[in-house]
């Protein structure tokens, strides 16, 4: 089954592609986001052309109470909610920590791209690792 992983931001969406066949997840695109409706859009589009089945959409957990929701959670759910309204299969994971982790491997690489993508990839490479045990 193939699998889009979304890290959800105000200005960019990294989205990362993987599948249950290889249990990979790789950096795919990073979409500018300007405006709500427009990124649904994009989101779908990249679905329908590669036959993706369900989307992981990364929520960032509050160390201090991870049953605690901000704005930025209120937000990426109701980015989700949409994307459920399009008849996208969608699935939360836990993100806490990943866009660090994607700026650590970033700077150990010497790498000068963006970490939105690979940021979705740890996500999603995370929830796929979940899904094998």
């Amino acid at each position: 089954m193939r699998l889009l992983g979304i890290d959800y931001g105000e200005r960019k969406i990294g989205v990362a592609m993987g599948d249950t066949e290889t249990n990979i997840a790789s950096p795919w695109v990073i979409i500018e986001n300007v405006g709500h409706g427009d990124a649904i859009k994009q989101i779908k589009l990249i679905c329908e052309r590669e036959g993706v089945e369900r989307v992981v959409v990364g929520i960032p957990k509050l160390l201090r109470d991870t049953s605690a929701e901000n704005e930025q959670i209120r937000s990426i759910r109701r980015f989700a909610d949409d994307l459920r309204k399009e008849n996208i299969p969608v699935d939360e994971a836990d993100e806490m920590l990943t866009s660090a982790q994607a700026q650590f491997y970033l700077h150990q690489t010497n790498s000068k791209a963006q970490d939105d993508d690979v940021a979705a990839s740890i996500m999603l490479q995370s929830h796929l690792d979940r899904l094998q045990n």
